[in-house]
């Protein structure tokens, strides 16, 4: 052992030993990042500007100045904050989020309890690998048949679609945790509830938060198919609107709004992530 410290110390001396790069800004890898995004922007400028495929595809340009007419406002009052945004956009996000807490919370809680619990988890299994299988467009009319056709059904069928993920990275994220550090818990004799937030928890964050993100994704396609009937507002049902009316420049405003939307979600739960799980990283010294 010694050996090896004095072998370090003289790489330290030398200068040889390996730093870690310094971040900071990197133009070329910026410009790799918006390499795609610009090719396809000109791709469909190309192709709005074609005399076929222009009749439906819009102007990006267009498309764009179309976000800022009805999703954009110059009145403070508003906070800048256009009448589709309050009428469609906020509507749409908060059944979103609503599905998406509904989930985490029945995911964890019972990935928890049938991670812990192996009699649970082979008694339900079967019935898990069922509604994990069950297209979750398909049960659109059932969801509107039991909760009518208000918010609740579109709520509770985004929460049935995205819970699988989070149950099965929760399930997975306690069993990693080893029987070791529960017998440990056991043998000291300490509370239930502390095991359960100091140890349980903890050790399976970031399976959850791995099935979160992926979650997050699925809530916002859920989102759109259960707007897409019997709704009066929302961005699905703004969709189905302008297709119905041959608005092309509106549709394909729409789906901008929708990839700013998931871009912008992504981002948030990014930085949410790195915050909660930084002793994770640095535990493991992953570092992106």
């Amino acid at each position: 052992m010694s050996t090896l410290y004095k072998a370090r110390g003289k790489e330290a001396a030398a200068g040889t030993v390996p730093r870690a790069p310094k971040k900071g800004f990197n133009g070329k890898r910026l410009l790799l990042r918006l390499l795609v995004p610009a090719i396809l922007v000109g791709v469909w400028w190309a192709l709005s500007a074609s005399p076929t495929t222009g009749l439906f595809i819009a102007n990006p340009l267009k498309a764009v100045l179309r976000i800022g007419q009805d999703f954009l406002s110059t009145d403070p009052s508003t906070f800048f904050l256009g009448k589709a945004t309050y009428e469609h956009l906020l509507p749409s996000l908060g059944r979103a989020m609503a599905g998406l807490g509904l989930a985490t919370a029945a995911g964890v809680a019972a990935g928890i309890a049938l991670g812990s619990l192996p009699v649970a988890a082979a008694l339900f299994q079967p019935l898990i690998h069922l509604g994990r299988s069950l297209p979750s467009p398909a049960l659109l009319g059932v969801f509107f048949l039991l909760f009518g056709t208000g918010d609740a059904p579109k709520i509770f069928l985004i929460a049935f679609g995205v819970v699988w993920p989070i149950l099965f990275n929760t399930i997975d994220g306690v069993n990693s945790i080893g029987h070791q550090r529960l017998q440990a818990a056991t043998v000291f004799k300490i509370r239930p509830f502390d095991v359960l937030f100091h140890v349980i928890l903890p050790g399976a964050s970031p399976k959850i938060f791995a099935g979160l993100r992926t979650s997050l994704s699925l809530s916002l396609i859920i989102m759109i198919i259960s707007e897409l009937q019997k709704s009066k507002n929302g961005l699905g049902y703004l969709l189905v609107t302008t297709q119905r009316t041959f608005d092309y420049t509106n549709f394909w405003a729409i789906l901008i709004v929708l990839g700013f939307l998931g871009v912008t979600l992504n981002f948030l739960f990014h930085i949410a992530e790195r915050r909660v799980l930084a002793w994770h990283r640095g535990a493991t010294q992953q570092h992106d």
